[in-house]
């Protein structure tokens, strides 16, 4: 079967965007920190993978990691534009809707996460995304990353103690 020459009905693609909208929405978010920004990077990433359908081959990866590839380079692009590095500024507070008992708790844990979030570089955030937000198996992000399990976990343990180590330091 030549993958190249192939076409993806509109449909086919619409169950593709319906399984993975949330899942590179988070992953764009959690790299740029802004929602319309996160948006357009998702709308990027699927307009492009509709009109490169036929270079996507399966035997190399999964869809999801595809268009997370995808969704990667068109944020990484926005990240060293000069227009966004002029812009870029990270929100002192989280727009909170939920209503639920422990508001307060949601509402720091949330800050703090962001605060956090915004002390890391953009290739940071991306590595924390991708097990927590996205849910990604370390074998995955190996994939993406071009690493090995084992120095993913390692990666992600040196990172982790940095991160302790920022609240700690912040506690101070």
């Amino acid at each position: 079967m030549d993958h190249l020459n192939e076409q993806i009905n509109i449909t086919d693609f619409e169950a593709i965007y319906e399984e993975y909208y949330d899942r590179i929405y988070k992953y764009a978010f959690m790299l740029l920190l802004n929602k319309e920004d996160a948006e357009d990077v998702t709308s990027e990433t699927f307009m492009s993978a509709y009109a490169f359908w036929g270079t996507y081959d399966p035997s190399r990866s999964s869809v999801g990691t595809w268009l997370t590839r995808i969704a990667h380079n068109s944020a990484v692009n926005l990240l060293r534009s000069a227009a966004y590095t002029k812009r870029a500024e990270m929100p002192e507070t989280w727009e909170q809707t939920d209503t639920k008992n422990d508001f307060t708790d949601r509402v720091e844990a949330r800050e703090t996460a962001i605060w956090l979030y915004s002390r890391l570089k953009p290739e940071e955030r991306e590595f924390l995304n991708m097990r927590y937000v996205m849910e990604l198996k370390d074998s995955e992000i190996g994939e993406l990353m071009g690493l090995t399990v084992k120095t993913v976990n390692k990666r992600y343990q040196r990172l982790l103690l940095r991160c302790r180590k920022m609240l700690n330091d912040s506690d101070k």
